[in-house]
């Protein structure tokens, strides 16, 4: 008896649909990116239970003929395509002919389309892979899909599936990020008949980032804009005081395609290296658009993951262009700090997350789902849509920004506490952190140092002793000076082997007038080269974070007038001095309103 055969159709189709159909999201992308292929402006999405016992995704796109329509479930069958060099310029959102064959093989769907120049549609019943019935009706131009009982066929996948909260989370993160691709075209979401999301539709980046996130996310985003043949760069990225905890809040689009591209991430996270605290992440909503030929987006069935002819020059073009968005708007901002810890007002699908569950068995309406909204009907595309548009008064404003040259307008009140520096300006009190913009002024120095030993190495600014200063070192510390002579020489310090166990260093960085301590410094370089090369420029950076925060004036140091006056000024010649190496405030401001508020003098 032979021990290798065919599988039928019905399982492989099973087998395939696991790649593209992982959860009621998988479909929701899919059939929304179908839409958008088809010239939709308006897409509503229905879900209910988390899109396991039902999705409805009706658009007003083109619709299909008869004969289309009996083909679209046929595995590897698209409109997209005809030929393999067609791949090499792909355009639309899908294009593998899979996502409707692998939806069918684990649900049961009903299609209902109609061309606008055609007097009636077709409809047809799809149940686990195999169509059951098919016909016409009299309905509106467009498409409505309806999935019920997703993975009904398929127990071992349906029991991975997590909470019907849980889904829904993930559903909503997908709608969200697809009608941030597409501010063009308006989006509606119903989750369990309540309303969770509709966008303008209005073209506006900014209306669409408000409608989704709510507008302190809206008012506290740039405008990025950038090119660089074949490149071009364009969305809103947020201002650091707009960081989270998370990438959820980041999305990447490449021609249209919502994409995970290291390239991409990484240009953002080095742009924002020094105006965020680590662990936190910036805010993102960025489009890179590019010849079809130059990226493969036919890496995975989900086609989420992308290629670049060039990492570098992706990633090059995508760093300069948003750091030079961030220094041309640098500035302290109008918001408070207790605003400024406030999360967005719509919870993103990671926060909305819940721990891990089976799929309750009777779908019946889970007992933590709210109930507060307003019921809406069941969507149907051919009712009138009522888009929704933000107010004139709910629109972002630009926030009002404090520039470091203002300092040389503001009243200095002095220290406070001996850890910050007060001043008023324009009916505002302002609070800068001694610590943070000395050690802001140091690492700059000290950037600025190494960038010139890099550029012209003749030229280095050093800083000479009188008289050489005699160090001495464990055994291990010796071998590692011996060795590694040329790259600490390249980091500022000279010296000579002085004896088996010490040094005399004659030389250490030059700074400007916020001198470091020569031997606390060349003991900080030793011993960070010891526990790791510094063979990065990144790993330099750090070394010189903890170089600028030991050398800096901490709190509780009292400053006399003339070196606060010193401090002011030397800050306000750096080009961003508006957050320490670590990404913390270096200025806060406080409305004089807000005083007043505290006081109850107003209300």
């Amino acid at each position: 008896m032979n021990r290798i055969h065919v599988l039928d159709q019905q399982t492989a189709n099973s087998i395939a649909a696991g790649e593209v159909v992982e959860r009621p999201a998988s479909v929701v992308k899919e059939l929304i990116e179908n839409a958008l292929d088809a010239g939709a402006s308006v897409v509503s999405v229905e879900i209910r239970q988390g899109g396991v016992s039902l999705i409805r995704i009706a658009d007003n796109g083109s619709g299909m003929s008869r004969d289309d329509a009996l083909l679209a479930f046929a595995r590897h069958a698209t409109s997209k395509i005809t030929s393999i060099e067609d791949l090499d310029s792909i355009a639309t959102m899908g294009f593998r002919g899979e996502a409707l064959a692998s939806i069918g093989a684990v649900a049961k769907v009903r299609l209902e389309t109609r061309q606008l120049s055609d007097a009636d549609g077709t409809w047809l019943q799809v149940n686990g892979g195999t169509m059951s019935d098919s016909g016409t009706f009299g309905g509106p131009a467009g498409t409505t899909i309806t999935v019920e009982n997703l993975f009904y066929n398929v127990p071992a996948r349906f029991k991975f599936l997590r909470k019907d909260t849980t889904e829904a989370g993930v559903v909503a993160d997908v709608v969200e990020r697809l009608a941030l691709a597409r501010p063009d075209v308006s989006f509606r979401l119903v989750s369990n008949q309540q309303e969770i999301l509709h966008t303008p539709g209005n073209n506006d980046l900014t209306s669409t980032v408000y409608a989704v996130y709510g507008k302190q996310v809206a008012t506290a985003c740039l405008s990025i804009e950038g090119s660089q043949s074949p490149l071009k760069l364009s969305g809103l990225a947020g201002r650091p005081e707009l960081a989270r905890n998370s990438r959820a809040q980041q999305c990447f689009y490449v021609n249209g395609r919502l994409v995970r591209a290291k390239a991409m991430t990484a240009a953002l996270d080095e742009a924002y290296q020094t105006l965020l605290m680590k662990g936190k992440y910036a805010f993102a909503v960025l489009f890179l658009e590019l010849p079809p030929q130059l990226v493969d987006v036919n890496v995975h069935p989900q086609k989420m993951e992308v290629r670049f002819w060039n990492d570098q020059e992706v990633f090059r073009m995508i760093y300069h262009t948003i750091k030079s968005a961030l220094l041309n708007a640098a500035g302290v901002s109008g918001e408070s700090a207790d605003q400024a810890e406030q999360p967005a007002p719509v919870p993103t699908a990671e926060e909305r997350h819940e721990p891990v569950a089976m799929p309750s068995a009777d779908y019946g309406l889970p007992s933590g789902e709210p109930a507060a909204l307003p019921q809406q009907p069941a969507l149907r595309i051919g009712e009138p849509v009522q888009l929704y548009q933000p107010s004139e008064q709910d629109l972002p404003k630009p926030p009002q920004i404090l520039k470091i040259n203002d300092l040389s307008r503001a009243r200095l009140i002095g220290q406070l506490f001996n850890t910050y520096i007060l001043m008023e300006l324009d009916q505002e009190l302002l609070l800068i952190d001694q610590h943070a913009a000395h050690e802001k002024i140091i690492f700059e120095n000290l950037v600025a140092r190494r960038q010139g030993s890099l550029s012209r190495p003749d030229e280095v600014p050093l800083q000479p002793l009188l008289v050489p200063l005699v160090i001495e070192f464990s055994r291990q510390e010796m071998q590692l000076l011996q060795h590694e002579a040329s790259q600490i020489q390249q980091l500022g310090f000279e010296y000579d082997l002085f004896g088996p166990a010490s040094v005399a260093l004659r030389s250490y960085p030059d700074t400007g007038r916020h001198q470091l301590q020569a031997e606390a410094a060349f003991r900080l370089a030793v011993e960070t080269m010891l526990a790791e090369p510094l063979n990065s420029e990144d790993k330099i950076a750090d070394f010189y974070y903890s170089m600028a925060c030991k050398a800096a004036v901490k709190a509780h140091d009292v400053l006399k007038p003339a070196e606060i006056e010193q401090l002011l000024s030397d800050l306000q010649l750096l080009e961003n001095p508006y957050q320490c190496p670590h990404g913390r405030p270096v200025i806060v401001r406080m409305p004089r309103h807000e005083l007043e508020k505290r006081f109850k003098r107003i209300v």
